[in-house]
């Protein structure tokens, strides 16, 4: 009966006074976009069955699993075994809530269900995995539960371990022995399932390494072997997620951070573990770390004994010329960090990659939210901090508003941009009456401004809403923005008192308007199709091109570098209608139209 209290306390809260609330999404726009597959011509597989979720697709590998529901992330959970979990939620596999039904909302919600593993060469095996409560979600009350379940040799679905739902605590290890006949099959099969609130992103539950293996000695089960890294890896930004190109240049001292936060966890293997990090640009290797060497070793305990382990002694350096480009305005670097461990060490969550982007936004987010933020109040003003490094052009914001049980998208708002007073949002510099769009893929939507102009130092991007209704911007509770976020519901600004960052990106560009009398020039690349969906195939004569598209107002929407001479672009993310795409090498720079459809 979550989804009834939560309006009911929403409500009464309104009436006492005005608040910041968050709420819990309706959906996951990350399960619409990737689905699951099953391989239904699957063998059965031999032991160890073995799953840690360290991968970056949000749904469960095809190959150990024969269906899912469930949601592989690394954003949820706290202090994970190893980076990556599955969540058990009230959604189902495309993302969407089960059942919009506000009078009976509990009962069965997601499933994880094996692929046929064949026991019938051992006496005994152990069934191992790892859960928790919440995480940095929604507690599941106690009505909801999370069990596990075994398939006998008969069919039956028998279970064999429950939990209620509790608010948050650590990683909890759950050991089983197996030795029944009826479970020591050449088919036996295993599945998790939930019961939650089924109508929303609600009672999360996070399972972690899961094992299945032969019972030989009981060591097998008191420890994993395993130094794992914990979290995603960060930004080497110290402000923001990512930043233009041009304004990272123009400062790169302060906008770097002086060390990288790399967090590792000892379960229970050897103590010596080798550390490296490697820049890459186009599949160049630009930068290394450490210095010298290859590299760096360090004594990483049990974490049963220290916790998690982070590099502190010295720290792990970053050197503020790590970034190195020709490229005048976007850039992309992937960074690759290692982890060298003992030979019997599990090494499938031993590397970990992060894209540091720069490109024309500002954004202290990762892209990913795990709630909505709003605000309760008629006239409340919502401001966001942002700061550059030389005076340039505010063109447009993006936003990202998810999808939620009651839209919004009729109630208009007033896209504010403020200027700077001490370090809080001061005079009104730009306005204008836009709505919310709720988006449905988890992209941001763009507001163009409807006159651009040039802004200077540190500026403000928000709204001030005409009604008390809950705009839900998405909220990242991954990365911690609190100092530049401003709230106003009466006469002075206060900062968010909920941990995170909004999803909120302002752009700005220097680039001048192109006309849309662009004088098409063919004859040196081709692109095709035309009109295009989702993607566009460009042939150059040349390689190394720098690749810019532009909507009819001159604003640049989309810009990468190609090394190819035949490259793919991904334009799904571009509205429908006109654009111009731009082709600029040493040699020429060449302009074309094209229709997103």
């Amino acid at each position: 009966m979550k989804a009834i209290l939560l309006i009911v306390i929403l409500s009464y809260s309104a009436l006492l006074h005005a608040q910041e609330v968050l709420s819990n999404l309706v959906s996951n726009p990350m399960l619409k976009s990737k689905k699951f597959i099953p391989n239904k011509n699957k063998s059965a597989l031999t032991l160890p069955f073995f799953d840690d979720f360290f991968y970056s697709s949000p749904v469960a590998d095809t190959y150990l699993w024969q269906k899912s529901s469930v949601f592989i992330n690394r954003t949820y959970p706290i202090n994970p075994i190893t980076a990556g979990v599955a969540t058990f939620d009230g959604l189902n596999k495309d993302g969407l809530a089960y059942v919009i039904n506000m009078a009976n909302p509990q009962g069965d919600a997601d499933t994880l269900v094996s692929q046929d593993i064949n026991l019938s060469t051992v006496n005994t095996a152990y069934f191992m995995f790892y859960y928790q409560p919440q995480g940095l979600g929604d507690n599941p009350q106690v009505e909801d539960s999370l069990m596990l379940e075994f398939k006998d040799s008969n069919d039956n679905w028998n279970v064999e371990w429950k939990i209620a739902g509790s608010s948050f605590y650590e990683f909890k290890k759950i050991i089983i022995l197996i030795s029944s006949s009826d479970y020591l099959t050449n088919n036996f099969q295993f599945r998790f399932r939930n019961k939650a609130t089924l109508s929303g992103n609600y009672d999360h539950w996070h399972i972690d390494y899961v094992k299945l293996d032969e019972f030989v000695n009981p060591i097998d089960t008191s420890k994993l072997n395993d130094v794992s890294f914990v979290y995603r890896a960060p930004s080497f930004l110290k402000r923001y997620e990512q930043m233009p190109w041009i304004h990272f240049k123009n400062n790169k001292l302060a906008e770097m951070n002086d060390t990288a936060a790399i967090f590792l966890r000892n379960n229970g293997a050897s103590i010596n573990v080798d550390y490296q990090y490697n820049v890459f640009e186009n599949n160049n290797q630009i930068a290394h770390y450490p210095t010298l060497g290859a590299s760096r070793n360090a004594s990483i305990f049990d974490y049963d004994s220290v916790g998690n382990f982070e590099y502190k002694n010295p720290p792990i350096s970053i050197s503020s010329s790590v970034f190195t480009s020709l490229m005048p305005d976007s850039v992309s670097f992937l960074i690759q960090h290692l982890i060298g461990t003992g030979q019997q060490d599990n090494k499938w969550n031993d590397t970990l990659y992060y894209q540091q982007e720069f490109n024309s936004s500002f954004a202290y987010d990762d892209g990913v939210a795990e709630s909505a933020y709003g605000i309760n109040a008629t006239d409340a003003k919502l401001a966001y901090q942002f700061k550059l490094n030389r005076p340039d052009t505010l063109r447009a914001i993006q936003m990202y508003f998810p999808q939620m049980l009651d839209s919004v998208n009729h109630i208009p708002f007033q896209l504010t941009v403020w200027n700077n007073n001490e370090g809080e949002p001061g005079s009104i510099i730009h306005q204008q009456e836009v709505y919310p769009e709720h988006t449905k893929d988890g992209k941001y939507h763009y507001y163009y401004l409807d006159s651009v102009f040039q802004i200077i130092g540190t500026f403000y991007v928000g709204w001030e809403q005409q009604t008390n209704d809950l705009l839900n911007i998405g909220l990242d509770k991954n990365k911690i923005a609190n100092q530049y976020m401003f709230y106003n519901v009466g006469s002075s600004w206060n900062n968010s008192s909920y941990p995170g960052a909004w999803m909120i990106r302002p752009i700005v560009s220097m680039e001048e308007v192109i006309v849309s009398s662009v004088n098409e020039t063919r004859h040196n690349f081709l692109i095709y199709p035309n009109p295009a969906k989702e993607e566009l195939t460009i042939i150059s004569r040349t390689a190394n091109n720098l690749i810019s598209i532009y909507n009819l107002q001159g604003i640049l929407v989309k810009q990468l570098y190609v090394s190819e001479a035949e490259s793919k672009i991904n334009i799904a993310d571009l509205v429908i209608g006109m654009h111009v795409i731009e082709i600029k090498n040493k040699a020429n720079r060449i302009f074309q139209k094209f229709i997103v459809k």
